[in-house]
């Protein structure tokens, strides 16, 4: 082994690669590549983790509950079985280098990764921190002149460490509790078992709903070109505002439904009122993991897993998107400043979308507030040039999602105007319409869901207070009550993400604002987790 060489400690091998053509560390050896001045290897995910309970207390072996708590004064490291060769090449390497570079993934768990191995391998050795959120070749060389010291990463250390002690407490103690009680092998987790329980909420609620059949009253009036609307009842009666009220519901066959249609058509006919509402919704934030995922299950039924390997081919494999994981959906302003040559990049399959557009304008705060900005930036595309061939049709499809996003921010406001219509009939009977006008697409015509849609007018134009219709037709129509729906991963994400809105206990509220269940890295492990384990 040569003297005065740095060793440098990725996640994963692909990563391992990349960093070993920046340093020419081009000898390749069983578990890491070697060079003049620098050594590169890997771990594989977790390569030491937190031990089984009766590895710390032997005589936490027996399954009992008067061994519960099972709370550890110390807090000792194993070496994974499943990858205990490759923690003996890295241990190995820590013992003959000079210096090391921590370059796992920049976040919590790549931080934790890093040091549990340093610990275990009682490494002293000086430690620099390589904190990027690409891994083009540009910024890991832009990374590698600007090393952090790892004592600024002390912290977030410190948080990786109480999450994985948390985990072990309440995954341990709970789990053992729960078997000894049910006789059966049962997981309960700090993130999976609330996570499970709101599924479980929901489907009680499917499982629990009685449907209720009722009947509405429907009309058709014509004033020129005819429009539809829905009974809402008789004028005393409806809540103020009118244009906010509901369709009025009918017992099925009830007599008063015979009445009112008798009335209604006999009566005369006439515009109450019109309330016209401007709508303006901007450019959507730049997405984070949560978000992604969120879309790709609602755009193309990816699962939360399934999206987040994609998004993670894309980073690692392609180096075509910024570290995916990220709970941001803001921007620094010094990355901002990139903005333009990635735009150029980009903007080619989508020129007719974006008419008139430069992409060189500043973002404003909405998007480029540095405050915002934690351990990563919201992800976007790296601006990497070249044909994507090597894409899968998946890949691709979220990759152009990223891409669509990003443009987005520079688009004019989606606004529509909401038109609400009460007819009256004989001053008494009131029905409502509802019709949209989408005034302006804007950023809406980069929106994949979106794209099929064009502006229509659902009410004829020319009304107003006053006017004379003409009744076409007045029926009962007979519905039912629906239950709520079965949760997906679209909206099953959403509600990890804001739990704990909704606890009426203010401690626990207050301690959870903000915070949700999981981290956007791991909420679709918590689903697969539930999943497979039946």
């Amino acid at each position: 082994m040569k003297t005065n060489r740095i060793l440098i400690i990725a996640e994963k091998p692909s990563v391992a690669r990349d960093l070993a053509k920046v340093v020419k560390a081009h000898n390749s050896h069983r578990g890491y590549f070697d060079g003049d001045t620098h050594i590169v290897t890997w771990a594989i995910g977790h390569l030491v983790t937190l031990p089984e309970p009766h590895q710390i207390n032997p005589k936490w072996k027996t399954w009992s509950f008067t061994q519960l708590p099972m709370l550890p004064t110390q807090w000792p490291l194993v070496a994974s079985s499943r990858t205990i060769d490759q923690y003996e090449v890295v241990r190995k390497l820590l013992g003959d280098c000079d210096s090391v570079i921590c370059a796992t993934d920049a976040g919590r768990e790549g931080e934790l990764i890093f040091r549990y191995i340093y610990e275990l391998a009682g490494c002293q050795k000086p430690v620099k921190r390589l904190w990027i959120s690409s891994l083009t070749r540009q910024a890991i060389e832009t990374g590698l002149s600007k090393l952090r010291d790892s004592s600024e990463f002390d912290n977030l250390a410190d948080a990786a460490r109480a999450r994985s002690r948390a985990d072990w407490l309440v995954g341990m103690n709970l789990s053992r509790a729960y078997a000894l009680k049910s006789q059966e092998q049962l997981f309960v987790g700090r993130v999976q078992t609330p996570t499970l329980a709101m599924i479980v909420e929901r489907d009680i609620k499917i499982r629990d709903f009685v449907t209720e059949e009722y009947e509405t009253i429907e009309a058709q009036f014509a004033a020129g070109t005819e429009y539809k609307a829905t009974y809402l009842g008789e004028q005393d009666e409806i809540k103020k505002p009118m244009s906010t009220a509901k369709e009025k519901r009918f017992a099925i066959k009830s007599e008063e439904i015979l009445q009112v249609l008798k009335r209604v058509r006999e009566g005369r006919h006439e515009i109450l009122s019109m309330d016209a509402k401007k709508n303006v919704t901007p450019p959507p934030l730049l997405y984070d993991l949560t978000d992604l995922q969120r879309n790709a299950n609602l755009i193309y039924a990816f699962s939360a897993n399934y999206t987040l390997e994609l998004a993670q081919s894309l980073y690692e494999k392609h180096k075509l998107i910024s570290y995916p994981r990220t709970g941001s959906q803001h921007l620094s302003v010094s990355v901002a400043q990139t903005l333009p040559e990635i735009v150029k990049a980009i903007r080619a399959p989508y020129e007719e979308l974006i008419e008139n557009f430069t992409g060189s304008a500043p973002l404003g705060k909405r998007f480029v507030d540095d405050t915002q900005v934690t351990d990563h930036h919201a992800i976007i595309p790296t601006g990497k040039q070249g044909p994507h061939r090597s894409l899968s049709a998946d890949e691709s499809k979220i990759y152009d999602l990223i891409c669509r996003r990003i443009l987005s921010a520079w688009q004019p406001d989606y606004v529509t105007e909401v038109t609400n219509l009460l007819t009256a009939c004989d001053q008494k009977d009131i029905f409502k319409s509802t019709g949209t006008v989408i005034s302006q697409i804007g950023w809406k015509k980069l929106a994949v869901a979106s794209r099929e849609r064009s502006a229509q007018a659902l009410l004829p134009a020319g009304l107003a207070p006053g006017l004379s219709v003409k009744l076409i037709s007045a029926k009962a129509k007979a519905k039912k009550t629906e239950p709520p729906p079965h949760l997906n991963d679209a909206s099953l994400l959403s509600l990890m993400e804001t739990a704990g809105k909704n606890i009426s206990d203010l401690e626990l509220a207050r301690a959870m604002k903000d915070s949700g269940l999981g981290t956007p890295a791991t909420r679709a492990n918590i689903i697969e987790t539930l999943l497979a384990r039946n």
